[in-house]
């Protein structure tokens, strides 16, 4: 399979933000245990997989997944890589946003900045030149055959912005520092309208017309009351 027909085929399911890495610079921005020779030995190009705008929704929600209770996006994007993955010759392999290797995540922002999706924003959150916050990285894909990387344009969204999603957010955990993801949390937890929608992304300047539906915004922003989950709540509530 061309990179076009992947293209083409991850865009048909939904997952139509898509970024190439050469393995030098996939390996120089993962920990050892992620990089190509562990991973998928005879790796010459990386392909970086999202999502953006409304693309992905209707296609998910007309999948058998979507019945599903537990985790049904994720089991959706599994069934789609691992379908693209094996229409290529030899299979590619893949790798999901959740998956860890030795207790070590994929570092999906910074790949994905290095792909071109875009760059990290005030609202703690990728920030795309034309889709804004509505965004979502879902894994990424391992091929035996070179891909182009070119290097990503300058980007940077939030200088000069009136930031309304400062103003907005209900923790105030926006400023012009470091986004504070154990305050974001801990508000998630403590304040009801921060459950199923985050008003700070909502507040973005870039991509309004983009934004995910209501259903796929309270579907991104549900906490997922895993054992893991439920462990850092208690720590952060013990903060409070």
């Amino acid at each position: 399979m061309s990179l076009e027909s992947l293209r083409a085929a991850l865009a048909d399911a939904g997952l139509n933000l898509t970024g190439t890495l050469s393995v030098e610079e996939y390996d120089a921005r993962v920990p050892e245990t992620w990089r190509t020779a562990e991973v998928s030995p005879g790796c010459r190009g990386v392909v970086v997989v999202g999502n953006a705008g409304r693309a992905l929704w209707p296609r998910f929600q007309a999948a058998p997944e979507a019945r599903q209770r537990r985790n049904p996006l994720d089991r959706y994007t599994e069934r789609v890589l691992r379908q693209v993955a094996a229409s290529s010759d030899p299979p590619a392999r893949f790798a999901l946003y959740m998956e860890r290797r030795d207790s070590q995540y994929l570092p999906l922002v910074a790949l994905a900045e290095r792909a071109g999706f875009g760059a990290q924003g005030r609202v703690g959150v990728l920030l795309h030149p034309e889709y804004g916050p509505w965004v979502s990285i879902r894994g990424v894909l391992y091929l035996d055959f070179e891909v182009p990387f070119r290097e990503p344009a300058a980007f940077d969204p939030c200088t000069g912005c009136p930031a309304p999603c400062a103003s907005t957010c209900h923790g105030r955990v926006i400023g012009d520092g470091a986004f504070d993801y154990a305050r974001c949390f801990r508000t998630k937890i403590t304040h009801r309208a921060c459950r199923t929608a985050c008003d700070a992304r909502s507040a973005c300047v870039l991509g309004p017309e983009h934004a995910f539906t209501t259903e796929q915004i309270e579907h991104h922003s549900r906490i997922r009351w895993r054992p893991a989950a439920v462990q850092h709540a208690a720590r952060v509530l013990l903060r409070l």
